[in-house]
């Protein structure tokens, strides 16, 4: 054989779980960690999940045909049939679910890996710091999960914990007030 392919392929089995199963299995211990006040969901999402320039006037004149437009013919080749995952993960309180934290957008491909995730801003500065950016590739599921444990455990993240926590007492007070006054119309 001339191509001696085998040497430069892994085909090795591994771990390909979907990037959005294994964020669910590590949300699924929220409530039992929490007493049941806090959850967490990862659901699919249809909008842009990274930064994007809106095209103005001279975009519309390029649409209109009024600018010169250049086609590449690169656009043509590579990835077809190429399929993207979009999620959010956000936390609530199922006391008041109108109320949640969206943590982070999660992107793939067909192969699952590598997974991309986009961090709030502000998870991101407790979780990296200040150089560490906002958008975090994940090789493996090994390196999604850490990436995943560390959100969750960030003081960022923590401290929303602790908001809904309060947002779960204050509706439960509310409700309590609420049948107490009742009780006491009677």
């Amino acid at each position: 054989m001339k191509l001696n392919l085998n040497e430069k392929l892994d085909f090795n089995d591994i771990d390909l779980t979907a990037p959005d199963i294994v964020v669910n299995e590590i949300l699924a211990e929220l409530p039992a960690e929490t007493n049941g006040i806090i959850a967490g969901k990862i659901n699919a999402y249809d909008g842009p999940v990274f930064s994007y320039k809106k095209t103005g006037l001279s975009g519309l004149a390029a649409a209109l045909g009024t600018a010169d437009k250049e086609v590449d013919i690169q656009s043509d080749l590579g990835e077809i049939g190429e399929e993207t995952h979009k999620f959010e993960c956000f936390l609530y309180t199922p006391e008041y679910e109108k109320y949640q934290y969206r943590m982070f957008f999660l992107q793939y491909h067909v192969s699952n890996y590598p997974a991309t995730v986009i961090l709030e801003d502000s998870v991101a500065r407790s979780v990296f710091g200040t150089n560490g950016g906002y958008i975090h590739k994940c090789n493996t599921r090994q390196e999604l999960e850490t990436l995943i444990v560390n959100v969750l455990t960030s003081k960022r993240v923590l401290a929303v914990m602790q908001e809904l926590i309060r947002v779960n007492q204050a509706k439960k007070t509310a409700a309590q007030s609420g049948a107490t006054a009742s009780e006491d119309e009677e």
